[in-house]
């Protein structure tokens, strides 16, 4: 405590240029703070995405890329779905209709615009890897072939509605019968229909599918935008989804390792640019501290030398300017850390009436926001420091 005090006393001494490399550094915390925010939501956001694919072998129709095909490009049709359940090891396949639930695109870039999910939701419980969603309120599964929707947090709080209210979603009224709980990941953003219901919306909202289905003869139903296969006790998902691609070429099949590899590499990529970017912000910040401890060096040389002469070791020398250092790391990371938090708090305020909060503010993040300025600070003064332990006892004659 004695050696903060003193710390505080020297930084007192040179307010102007103390408040001023405190500033930097708070700057330098706050921009880590909120990019880190950002980067803790995408990866929630794709960490669930990464439990529901690889739960499952993912399949979607011709000319699909990887995941994508879960809500656009070509689709399975029921001959393809009734082939996958005559494939040795599959267990259970549960068809999905997933789409936008309006043309428009997200309002806020990095989010979710709301989407359509019809699938059979006790078919959800199957996946072994995400977790059964669960109701706030109401019930979890709508009637099958029914008006009844059940909502993702985010979208009921973006319609501003609950349990027996309704909802218009491409034109067709629907009447809300559920409410999820938050989960911060995809469902959040999703509009829970059975699938007949989702199929019949997405056929009328698609008129060269209605086109399709006019044809004398036609027999196209059911269709989806993907299937969820599962695999059966003691299968290798692996080697199933090889079989799929086997037996049915012409489809995307994603297997459980293909689906960790495509998000991780994703996900590292973006949080890299994010975090990448707060973090030379911060180190930005550290070189103001070694400016501050090089002139705090320069202008205290007749100090230094005359507690060097009264026996004061180098060690000593170092120890109290890295603790000065390290202080001024301290309180920037203390305001930074404040105002970054309400910086955060303003956004999510602004961007949950847009469609989705877009920050994340973990105990993780709040941590390392905290400590990692400090240790910063120190390394950035421990040049100056071992300069001025280096500083001769003779050198107070000099200077006095």
């Amino acid at each position: 405590m004695l050696a903060v005090r003193q710390a505080l006393r020297e930084l007192r001494r040179r307010r102007v240029r103390s408040a001023l490399t405190t500033g930097g550094i708070a700057i330098g915390v706050a921009a880590l703070v909120l990019l880190g925010a950002l980067s803790e939501k995408m990866s929630r956001l794709v960490e669930g995405g990464r439990d529901f694919a690889t739960g499952q072998v993912t399949v979607s129709g011709a000319g699909t890329g990887a995941l994508s095909g879960m809500t656009r490009g070509g689709l399975l049709t029921a001959e393809q779905l009734r082939a996958l359940e005559t494939i040795d090891g599959v267990a259970a396949v549960a068809p999905i209709v997933m789409f936008p639930a309006a043309d428009a695109p997200a309002a806020l870039p990095l989010t979710l615009a709301p989407l359509v999910f019809g699938v059979d939701m006790e078919a959800l419980a199957l996946n072994r890897r995400s977790p059964r969603p669960r109701v706030s309120a109401g019930r979890l599964v709508p009637a099958p072939a029914s008006d009844e929707a059940v909502l993702g947090n985010q979208v009921a709080r973006l319609y501003h509605v609950g349990p027996g209210d309704p909802i218009t979603v491409r034109g067709k009224r629907f009447r809300v019968v559920g409410v999820l709980e938050p989960t911060l990941t995809g469902p959040d953003s999703f509009v829970f229909m059975s699938f007949p219901t989702a199929q019949r919306l997405l056929i009328d909202s698609e008129p060269l599918l209605r086109r399709l289905l006019l044809v004398p003869g036609s027999n196209l139903l059911p269709i989806a935008t993907a299937a969820a296969v599962f695999w059966a006790s003691g299968q290798d998902p692996e080697a199933l989804a090889a079989r799929i691609r086997e037996r049915l070429p012409g489809l995307s099949v994603v297997s459980p390792r293909d689906a960790s590899i495509q998000l991780d590499r994703a996900l590292a990529f973006l949080n890299a640019v994010i975090v990448g970017s707060g973090l030379v912000a911060l180190l930005v910040a550290s070189l103001a501290v070694t400016n501050t401890m090089f002139m705090a060096v320069v202008e205290r040389r007749r100090e230094i030398g005359l507690r060097r002469v009264v026996g004061a070791t180098r060690r000593q020398v170092i120890a109290q300017l890295l603790v000065e250092a390290a202080t001024l790391g301290i309180l920037g990371s203390t305001l930074g850390l404040g105002a970054g938090a309400l910086g955060v708090s303003g956004l999510n305020t602004l961007t949950e009436r847009l469609g989705a909060a877009t920050f994340l503010l973990t105990p993780r993040l709040a941590a390392a926001a905290a400590l990692l300025p400090a240790g910063l600070a120190a390394i950035a003064g421990l040049w100056p420091a071992w300069r001025a332990a280096r500083l001769p006892p003779t050198e107070a004659i000099r200077y006095a």
